[in-house]
């Protein structure tokens, strides 16, 4: 199964590393995206490469991710479902987890990271068919996506996810044309 250019951009999120540098998943992730997504695609790799490369830079990004991703209490990116409850309603996690259910997915208990955490929701998103991402799309994502991605541009001053939100609100653009409204 090949793996979708989202969900290689999606390695973004996960704590920096040599291995993920190594991989180019970002260059990768160009090959299948239309022009403006696959330009900005390049240059994740291309800063991702800088900010792991040299030790000092490899520490610079490794605090800001540490900063934005995993402070106590609410991190900084708010990257759960259950951060936006104002804007996704107050049982969104019931009723993610419920969406889950009824398409089939199966949680796994003993898992590190919530389910309702931004890479596994969009991970279901790219599993879905074009008719259920669009039902998804609606539910789950046009009252997040482009908050959260804005939200990520606004609390860094790394460049790599700097750009990293900017290239998940241009996605959340194209993808609320095809198959929702952002409201």
């Amino acid at each position: 199964m090949q793996t979708s250019p989202l969900n290689l951009v999606l390695v973004g999120l996960f704590e920096p590393s040599d291995e993920i540098r190594e991989l180019h998943v970002f260059n990768r992730a160009a090959e299948s995206l239309e022009d403006g997504l696959a330009e900005k695609a390049r240059l994740l790799d291309a800063l991702y490469s800088q900010g792991t490369r040299d030790k000092q830079a490899f520490e610079e990004m490794l605090l800001e991710y540490t900063r934005l991703f995993l402070s106590p209490g609410q991190p900084l990116a708010r990257n759960y479902l259950t951060c936006w409850k104002n804007e996704l309603g107050s049982n969104v996690l019931e009723d993610y987890l419920s969406y889950l259910q009824s398409k089939g997915f199966e949680i796994e208990e003993d898992v590190r990271e919530l389910p309702e955490h931004i890479v596994p929701v969009l991970e279901v998103y790219e599993l879905l068919d074009e008719e259920e991402k669009q039902e998804f799309f609606e539910k789950f994502l046009s009252n997040f996506i482009l908050k959260w991605s804005s939200l990520l541009t606004e609390e860094t001053t790394h460049k790599f996810y700097k750009e990293l939100g900017k290239f998940f609100f241009e996605w959340g653009n194209l993808e609320a044309k095809k198959y929702g409204k952002i409201s």
